[in-house]
């Protein structure tokens, strides 16, 4: 009876949060002056199409410009982004940055750089293995209304860019959506507190939000207001870590009032490739998992989520055999129901038989981590070893 009773519970927080998409922000019609920022390391083979993508926007030219960041690469990198800055249809400066700072580790030393050198108050930014959709400045920035202090988007890899027979991109694939889903639900529930102390309060009496938080971000597909950016002290104010673009958000909305508008739209879908094996998806997996570290109720609820039916609920099925598999099916029915949810809005089919694979998947994972924070062993980025929390 307990571990049906983990499933059930489990399953039916993870449907409340997901419901929170439903309360999506109004859509702006303008087009203010944005830049867009990307920072690379050794990405000759993809920063190519990258760029050809944001150069084809659906956007004037006259209101678009960008920042290139060749972070201690030793390829043609820099060599793609100058190239482009001489022929780019817009403004582009490129930064080359040859030596690393050890206050700034890992990718938050670019990204500070290039936060200098931005003048517009909004900012667009992916990384250099995504290609973005034609519409997607149009679409990012359409979602800044009041109150809105960032906006993220969806990320695709897996079938549309690998081989179907190829299960590691797909089972990404499902992750992505698994996790982004959670993120679109606590920003739909941020929003609507939000219009609530609208209702009530007014705008002058507004407090920072300290509930619903997003509990995840991908930070290749996130624009935010350059103002907030600075108000908070940017990315040089950030305790260490290697997941900068969480660390920000987090910062950002804590501070001021407002919250992350999440689009959950084919238009603000990036495609990314993906890791095609097990031991880099798990070293991603690994930095994301020990460099998190988030002090709101509402990522800890859901991480006990997490946590009770993918690595408790499982070893009930030594004591209640019956119960487990109900338990794990009230997950698994969840599961598919925040899945589906984010896939239909985001204008991508997802197969049973993957979202299946990524539940058995989540079980190894999970349980796999929380062993290896036992031994705390260092975190690898880019062939470099850090720390857990990337000192």
């Amino acid at each position: 009876m307990t571990a049906f009773l983990i499933g059930l519970i489990c399953g039916l927080i993870m449907v409340i949060i997901v419901l929170g998409a439903n309360f999506r922000p109004k859509k702006v019609r303008h087009s203010p002056p944005v830049t867009v920022v990307v920072c690379a390391r050794d990405e000759e083979n993809s920063i190519f199409n990258c760029l050809m993508s944001i150069s084809t926007q659906d956007y004037p030219d006259e209101k678009v410009s960008a920042v290139l960041v060749n972070h201690l690469s030793n390829d043609n990198t820099g060599a793609i982004m100058d190239n482009f800055a001489e022929s780019s249809p817009f403004p582009v400066k490129v930064i080359h940055i040859e030596e690393p700072d050890p206050e700034l580790p890992g990718k938050t030393q670019a990204l500070n750089a290039a936060m200098e050198l931005v003048s517009t108050e909004y900012i667009l930014m992916t990384d250099a293995d995504c290609t973005v959709p034609e519409k997607w400045i149009r679409t990012l920035v359409s979602y800044f209304d009041k109150g809105v202090l960032a906006v993220g988007g969806m990320v695709s890899v897996g079938p549309s860019i690998v081989s179907p027979g190829n299960w590691v991109p797909r089972i990404q694939n499902v992750d992505h959506r698994y996790f982004m889903a959670y993120v679109s639900g606590l920003s739909g529930w941020s929003a609507k507190l939000f219009s609530r102390d609208i209702a009530r309060k007014g705008s002058k009496r507004l407090k920072p939000n300290r509930f619903f938080l997003p509990a995840f971000v991908s930070g290749n597909n996130m624009a935010i207001r350059k103002s907030v950016y600075d108000a908070v002290g940017g990315y040089s104010s950030l305790e260490s870590t290697l997941i900068e673009d969480y660390a920000l958000l987090h910062k950002m909305i804590r501070t001021k009032p407002g919250y992350l508008a999440f689009a959950l739209e084919p238009d603000a879908r990036v495609s990314a490739e993906p890791l095609c094996n097990l031991k880099e998806l798990w070293l991603q997996k690994r930095r994301w998992a020990t460099s998190t570290n988030t002090p709101d109720l509402f990522s800890y609820l859901l991480y006990a989520v997490i946590f009770s039916s993918r690595v408790i609920l499982p070893w009930f099925v030594i004591f209640q055999p019956s119960g487990t598999v109900f338990g794990l099916v009230m997950v698994a029915i969840a599961s598919n129901i925040v899945i589906k949810r984010v896939s239909a809005l985001t204008g991508h089919r997802i197969r049973m038989r993957d979202i299946l694979y990524h539940e058995v998947f989540q079980i190894v994972l999970n349980t796999a981590l929380v062993l290896a924070s036992f031994f705390r062993t260092q975190v690898v980025w880019k062939g470099v070893k850090y720390s857990p929390r990337g000192k």
